[in-house]
């Protein structure tokens, strides 16, 4: 089975392999015909990546074949190159199988270093064995060897920078993925148009050198890389190293700077695959950065569930056991009075629990008209529990309603009272906290929560409500994050005023805004 299997995905890799070498078999240098770019070896190497050692005979076979029918070279020579070239790439491939364990796919800064890193000198390596035997042959003279490992050099470092990471992307899963996804999109169709008539237009439309204009390129291989991360990165370069190879079928050879043309390739390459892969980085750190504020929202709102399920379930508490006591006493008239207040309090229990469930699954808020002094009247009771020595609540007469989760609201003025209760120096029930409510123009109310504690410098002052930022010893610094996070959910803003003492702000929208 295992050899049937080998043979099976032998009888695939040798007609890829020669197709590649036949595409890329454009304007071959010398008598053993070294051309400027060659893909093939990518898939050579990433064959023996993803499967292993044991393939590098039917690589070998295969490079033997290629230099036979589409190079048409000496079988004697084609013997002692094909030996070199596999060696080398089963090399390369063994080198990376190594360093990008556990997965060779590509999806990181240190990933894609390593890989650079060791295909440009080991492709300048492999060139020079091919090169030095051709010389030790006699087949290659002074004058020609060093031209001939250039050539040899960056054609295959240029075709494995290209073609290696496409195959490695299309052969994990979630690469295929997100080519699919890419290929749903208008705006990629548009990209690709974009670059095609960039090619063109360089190779065509201008006219003269090619390499003089080929700094064009970079300006869409830049938004595709921007959009779709490290998968457009390699599509793109894939569409330019396409374009660069019909561009020079299409100019006379001797009015062509190859090599030059292909040096900008892999610049070209090396930068787009940078770029995506940052941008790819960069989005699962804005995810993990999400996830790790639901979770902290979870830590801070399980303040909020203790404190509004507490009640409920004291009161179902007292209720149950007043309908023991009316049942004993045989007053079952009453009881049917005590069971509908039991009943309503569980309802409210089972409301909040609902509220939290649905803002932890979908971020969704559910607004209702709240009086300002209730939540002036939740942060005193809140306050109540804290080692404050003085706690003033107070606010302008006629305040409007604000639209607004109360639940939610009463987090972020309940994590503010603890902050402030934390930051004030001296021994329990020396600090002062100071709670007010004013209308700060016609939409909108300021909450200013104020403590008698050192206060925020000018300095720090933009940096309190960045995640993980904290200077509490046992803070995981996303309390004000989250609270922040809350308040602009809203409509509002959450901002610390730098000064001697503690003071933030809170800015949230009356009911008339939101009509």
């Amino acid at each position: 089975m295992k050899l049937l299997r080998y043979l099976r995905d032998a009888a695939v890799f040798a007609p890829c392999y020669l197709l590649l070498d036949w595409v890329s078999y454009i304007h071959p240098l010398g008598p053993f015909n070294i051309t400027p770019w060659n893909p093939q070896p990518a898939l050579a190497i990433a064959w023996m990546l993803l499967g292993g050692l044991v393939h590098a005979p039917a690589v070998f076979a295969t490079i033997l074949l290629a230099d036979l029918v589409v190079r048409s070279v000496p079988l004697g020579v084609s013997l002692v190159t094909a030996l070199v070239l596999s060696a080398g790439y089963a090399g390369l491939a063994y080198g990376l199988r190594v360093l990008l364990r556990p997965r060779p796919d590509l999806h990181s800064l240190r990933q894609l270093t390593l890989f650079i890193a060791l295909v440009i000198p080991g492709s300048a390596l492999i060139a020079a064995g091919f090169v030095g035997v051709l010389f030790a042959l006699g087949s290659l003279g002074p004058a020609d060897a060093l031209p001939a490992w250039l050539r040899f050099w960056v054609g295959d470092a240029v075709g494995v920078l290209v073609t290696a990471p496409l195959l490695l992307v299309v052969a994990d899963g979630a690469g295929r993925r997100s080519f699919a996804a890419m290929a749903r999109r208008w705006e990629t169709y548009a990209q690709i148009a974009l670059l095609a008539a960039t090619l063109w237009l360089i190779f065509a439309g201008l006219g003269g050198d090619p390499s003089h204009h080929f700094y064009l390129v970079f300006l869409p291989l830049i938004w595709i890389a921007i959009r779709h991360g490290l998968g457009g990165a390699i599509a793109a370069v894939g569409v330019v190293q396409l374009g660069v190879v019909l561009g020079i079928h299409r100019h006379p050879i001797q009015g062509l700077p190859i090599i030059e043309l292909q040096a900008l390739v892999a610049a070209l390459t090396l930068t787009a695959l940078y770029l995506g892969v940052m941008m790819d980085e960069r989005q699962r750190a804005t995810e993990g950065l999400k996830q790790s504020l639901r979770l902290a929202t979870a830590g801070e709102m399980a303040g909020a569930i203790a404190h509004e399920v507490n009640q409920p379930l004291t009161a179902l508490t007292n209720y149950a056991r007043s309908g023991q006591m009316l049942l004993a006493a045989g007053r079952t008239d009453e009881l049917m009075g005590v069971i509908e207040r039991m009943l309503a309090e569980a309802q409210r229990a089972s409301e909040v629990v609902r509220r939290l469930r649905d803002f932890f699954r979908e971020g969704r808020t559910r607004l209702e008209r709240v009086p300002v002094v209730e939540l002036l009247e939740s942060a005193r009771r809140d306050a109540q529990d804290s080692r404050i020595g003085s706690f003033a609540v107070s606010g302008d007469s006629g305040l409007p309603y604000v639209l607004v989760d109360r639940l939610q609201i009463e987090l972020v003025l309940r994590n503010l009272i603890r902050n402030a209760a934390e930051a004030m120096d001296g021994a329990p029930g020396a600090g002062r906290i100071d709670v007010s409510a004013q209308c700060d123009d016609a939409a909108h109310v300021r909450i200013v929560v104020r403590d008698n504690g050192p206060g925020i410098s000018a300095a720090r002052r933009a940096k309190v409500f960045e995640p993980f930022v904290s200077g509490k010893p046992t803070g995981m610094g996303l309390g004000l994050a989250v609270s922040r996070a809350i308040a602009e959910a809203h409509g509002g803003s959450l901002d610390a005023m730098p000064g001697g003492h503690g003071e933030f702000h809170l800015v949230l929208p009356v009911e008339a805004a939101h009509a």
